[in-house]
């Protein structure tokens, strides 16, 4: 099949039509550079003009269907990727056997910060590490994650594990706000994975009150191609119901599919439904363990 086959009709009249066009103003151009006299000055400078504006209109146009779209084109492709392959819409086609990449987000993508938030409500080192145990290291902090309960249902069993500190627990977890805290390297890496070509979602077990709260740490969002966060679905990791939630909304190929997180507990769940995955420890490490498994970027 040659070149003309597989590009489709209107997208090669198109192209035409944009090749006469900047041709017929070069020759123009030149017809007026080398016969015009002092009254063609204006239209020398207006076709001199055209040549550079015509070009760089086309380039913004086709970059603006490309931002609307979602689809690469030849102005949003990255020069980094131009030797590699692609498919009909420009993506580009990743090279290994990888093709996605899914990401926890607590410690992953953003920082829990909960000992943080806890001391800037002005308690001591010692009420924090009772408050947390109470909270963050109980059981029933999977109640945030699972979506099923009020803020005042999960804080009342808080009040539950250690009475005596109650109305610190409540005044503590009023609301969860600034709890979680933004990762500078976190869009620059969805970016650079989505521009070599891997799907990238996200599968956390994370609350309501946690998104809401913190805006600004959790804009990376919109940077993916979407992803499960536990409460909506009322289903949390290591639960492999929610591993194959994720296979089925997204049409997944488990063993081209690797999945970061800083719990172990929760890769071995997804190792043991076929996903590759890899423990997060920092980025550099992690960045190294995808290249071993041919996640280039």
């Amino acid at each position: 099949m040659n070149n003309n086959e597989k590009t489709p009709t209107y997208k090669r009249v198109l192209a035409m039509i944009g090749l006469i066009l900047i041709a017929g103003l070069v020759i123009a151009f030149l017809c007026v550079a080398l016969f015009g006299g002092p009254d063609s000055k204006d239209l020398f400078m207006g076709l001199a003009g055209a040549i550079v504006a015509v070009p760089i209109m086309l380039w913004l146009l086709l970059w603006g269907l490309s931002a609307i779209t979602g689809r690469h084109n030849i102005a949003s492709l990255d020069a980094g990727s131009s030797n590699k392959q692609h498919d009909k819409f420009g993506n580009v086609i990743p090279d290994g056997e990888i093709d996605t990449v899914v990401f926890d987000i607590g410690n992953v993508l953003t920082d829990f910060a909960w000992d943080g938030f806890l001391k800037a409500k002005g308690y001591d080192d010692e009420m924090i590490k009772r408050i947390a145990r109470a909270t963050v290291e109980s059981d029933d902090w999977v109640e945030y994650d699972k979506g099923n309960l009020t803020n005042d249902e999960i804080v009342e069993r808080f009040v539950e594990n250690d009475p005596e500190i109650g109305d610190e627990l409540k005044n503590a977890f009023q609301n969860i706000d600034g709890i979680i805290l933004k990762r500078e390297k976190t869009i620059p890496w969805i970016r650079a994975l989505k521009a070599a070509g891997y799907k990238v979602l996200y599968l956390s077990n994370f609350s309501r009150q946690a998104l809401e709260g913190c805006p600004d740490a959790m804009a990376f969002l919109e940077e993916t191609d979407g992803g499960i966060l536990s409460y909506r679905d009322h289903v949390v990791k290591p639960d492999p119901a929610i591993y194959h939630l994720l296979e089925e909304r997204y049409n997944l190929t488990p063993a081209k599919t690797v999945f970061i997180d800083d719990t172990p507990v929760n890769i071995e769940a997804a190792r043991n439904i076929g996903w590759k995955g890899i423990i997060y420890k920092d980025y550099k490490q992690t960045v190294e363990e995808l290249s071993e498994m041919g996640v280039q970027l």
